[in-house]
């Protein structure tokens, strides 16, 4: 009996250890979970699988900000598109980016403006007004019921707002007056001429400025809003307006519109440096030689438009994301700002250069491959590239051809290769390399012409591979096989049959290398052939395999195959194993049942005992599994749900616990550990009654009871900073706790009986 309790006590003193230190681990210690780079699409991302556009930023300070958006496009046809949509709301504490919860029926959001940090304004589509006081965010009553609210602006004190937009083709202004929850928003008179308005801004009690479509100007003068847009220089649409001074006003709008006011008229539109072909969606000036307009994608260099003024011109400035910027803010002195954009785009200023808080696009990524934690490169659709500092990911650049990259191999800092689709029917594959300074074409004339390249693998500066598509019909090609040689890229057999098509290589050695894809047919099936270090020939697959995406190989006894789903394998894709003697089916996660089977599109392994393979469910949902030496298990805890709904088309392990995921529409997923500092908000939900909010403060969490009248706040802490891949580390100490439990109770009852 002694020693039964002495290891009870024991195994209960382990366990309390662990707790303990789970409090304290470094983040260095600390396991890993994977997490998107978009803090909505870490969920629910919304129809268009896109994630929200956001359309207003405002900083407080460097730690205290606040990002709005929704699914809805404010700048297109809103009727039949289902708008007013949804509403989403970001918060800012220093360190990341945080959803917070809006009320029920919160539509698109188009502005925010935040007068303190306990007093803050959102308005949108659909006469949405909601307001946060610290706690929660409350909607307000609109006076109008059918106005879709493009601006909000709060004078200093928060008693004095107001609001524009657009109500049946008429410009409507509201007006706040009195303070939060005792004041009210009231409709105002404008001008009967009005057309939509869009921008709203505030100097005084007496000097304010509106703008909206076709050249419309108002300026507000302390009793009533004069119109004066006859003496607008431009009749295209302005969406935005900055106010320095009395004398010192800027507006920009359409088709590169550029106006500014001297105290005495409005003068413009001043010559452009993108020309007349772009919109202008934002104007912030920090003083009357330092300002940012931001606005759509640059057709030439497929960037979200920044431009900067130096009290002399307007000049472009890179914001390496490749999506419409809506919305840019500054903080005073202009060292420090943000700007937001389609697909939750968020960039921030350092005074030095623009870095991305999120993916830098909403193109679809197709490779990525780092060289170290913080040297790496992506590459997809559209010939764009990408890469990781250490820090964000930046748009390095686009193609001249603007063709789809799908194959990505880094040997050095300095040596890289990528590859994809040919620039039309008569041409090679397009084949870029990167010398550490630039990427260049090398692609060699008359080699698999029209044919595109899937990936490549390079063992060393003078070998590589590269494979890719075949061809049927008249002029019938087996799959592609390209072999590098240091000078040169030339055609290698691949040992297929005409039609076939290579997907993945993966090299071992000059003398044995695989690679895998499709064989063609009704039902097409899988693909397997080996490089012996003579020539490729085919290897028989294992019964019931399908199509096969990609290969990973440990070892010449070790190695790993994925994709789709073969015959008879109802909701199973394809896992094959090779030992050194053959290829074996190896059983899949059970991840739904025809026809929404599931496939995995890539494969990588850091041991014999962990690895990951991703790719999706046909019904949408994305598709993360893992390797623990035993088992395939598919993971979808937090912060992983099975909501997000994007395919994931490759992944790279830099090491166990540092590994990224790219995927459709620029999603970016990064596995490893996160710190949250402080106390964190990371959800908020408006409610009728009054109820507990939990907080987590340096690890500790308390219970506090919140009243409000009318309303209260439920706020749910941040999801878990860490984790073993599939399970929470408080579930698996939960359940260690939980088994202490019954196992005294099951001695308790040893010792009565």
């Amino acid at each position: 009996m002694l020693n039964r309790n002495k290891r009870l006590v024991i195994f209960t003193i382990t366990v309390l250890g662990l707790l303990v230190a789970s409090t304290f681990l470094p983040a260095s210690a600390q396991l890993s979970q994977w997490r998107s780079l978009n803090p909505i699409r870490d969920g629910i991302i919304g129809p268009s699988g896109l994630g929200p556009n956001l359309y207003s930023i405002h900083l407080l300070s460097p730690t205290v900000g606040w990002a709005v958006g929704g699914t809805c496009d404010i700048y297109g046809t809103r009727s039949g598109d289902g708008c007013p949509g949804v509403g989403y709301v970001l918060s800012w504490d220093g360190a990341k980016w945080r959803q917070v919860l809006t009320p029920p029926n919160t539509g698109t959001l188009a502005s925010v403006f935040a007068v303190s940090a306990n007093d803050v304004w959102a308005v949108g589509l659909d006469a949405t007004i909601i307001h946060w006081d610290g706690v929660s965010w409350v909607t307000a009553t609109s006076p109008v019921g059918t106005i879709d609210i493009f601006s909000v602006f709060v004078l200093p004190g928060g008693m004095d707002g107001w609001a524009v937009g657009v109500d049946s083709g008429a410009a409507k202004i509201l007006r706040w007056s009195g303070t939060w929850p005792f004041g009210a928003w009231s409709a105002f008179t404008a001008p009967a001429s009005a057309q939509e308005l869009r921008g709203v801004f505030l100097l005084s009690p007496t000097e304010g400025w509106a703008v909206g479509t076709g050249g419309t100007i108002f300026r507000w003068d302390g009793a009533g809003w004069i119109d004066i847009s006859a003496g607008s220089p431009t009749n295209e649409d302005l969406f935005s307006i900055f106010a320095l001074s009395p004398t010192d006003a800027w507006a920009v709008g359409a088709e590169s519109t550029i106006i500014r006011w001297n105290g005495a008229s409005w003068t413009g539109p001043m010559i452009a440096p993108t020309g007349n072909t772009i919109d202008y969606r934002s104007i912030h000036m920090v003083s009357p030689t330092d300002g940012w307009i931001s606005g759509k994608v640059n057709p030439t260099t497929k960037e979200g438009i920044l431009l900067r003024w130096d009290g002399v011109a307007w000049s472009i400035i890179r914001s390496f994301v490749t999506v419409n910027l809506n919305d840019v803010f500054m903080l005073p002195g202009g060292t420090a700002g943000a700007a937001v954009g389609d697909s939750e785009t968020i960039i921030r200023w350092d005074g030095r250069q623009w870095d991305a808080q999120t993916s830098p696009t909403s193109d679809n990524l197709y490779d990525v491959h780092l060289i170290s934690s913080d040297d790496g490169w992506a590459v997809g659709q559209g010939g764009n590239i990408f890469r990781w500092n250490g820090i964000s990911w930046h748009h390095y650049e686009t193609l001249p051809s603007g063709e789809d990259l799908f194959g990505l191999f880094m040997e050095t800092t300095s040596d890289g290769w990528a590859v994809g689709a040919p620039a039309s029917a008569g041409t090679p594959p397009t084949i870029l390399r990167w010398n550490g300074i630039s990427w260049t074409v090398v692609t060699p004339p008359g080699v698999a012409v029209g044919e595109t390249l899937h990936d490549v693998f390079m063992l060393s500066a003078t070998q590589g591979w590269a494979v890719g598509t075949g061809s049927n019909g008249p002029s019938a090609v087996p799959a592609t096989v390209l072999k590098w040689d240091g000078s040169l890229w030339t055609s290698v057999p691949s040992g297929t049959s005409t039609g076939t098509d290579l997907y993945a290589v993966y090299m071992l050695s000059t003398t044995d290398g695989w690679a895998v894809g499709r064989q063609p047919g009704k039902t097409p099936g899988p693909l397997i052939v080996r490089w012996n270090g003579l020539a490729w020939s085919t290897v028989t697959a294992p019964a019931g395999v399908g199509v096969l995406l990609d290969i990973y190989m440990l070892s010449p006894t070790d190695g790993w195959a994925v994709g789709y789903p073969g015959t008879g394998t109802d909701g199973q894709a394809t896992i094959i194993h090779w030992d050194g003697v053959q290829w074996t089916r190896v059983p899949a996660p059970l991840v739904g049942s025809a026809p929404y089977d599931g496939f995995l599109t890539a494969v990588k392994m850091t041991s014999p005992t962990d690895g990951w393979a991703v790719g999706r469910v046909d019904d949408g949902a994305s598709l993360i599994t893992h390797w623990d030496g035993l088992t395939w298990n598919v993971v979808s805890t937090l912060p992983i749900p099975p909501s997000m709904s994007v395919g994931l088309y490759m992944l790279f392990m830099v090491s166990q616990f540092d590994g990224w995921i790219v995927g459709a529409d620029g999603l970016i997923l990064h596995y490893g550990p996160e710190v949250v500092p402080g106390t964190t908000t990371s959800m908020t939900t408006s409610t009728s009654f009054t109820t507990v909010i939990s907080t987590v403060t340096s690890g500790t969490t308390s219970a506090t009871s919140v009243s409000t009248t009318g309303t209260s706040a439920t706020t749910a802490t941040a999801a878990s900073t860490w984790g073993v891949p599939g399970f929470p580390i408080e579930s698996i100490l939960a359940g260690l706790m939980a088994g202490v439990a019954v196992l005294a109770v099951l001695r308790h009852r040893q010792r009565r009986s």
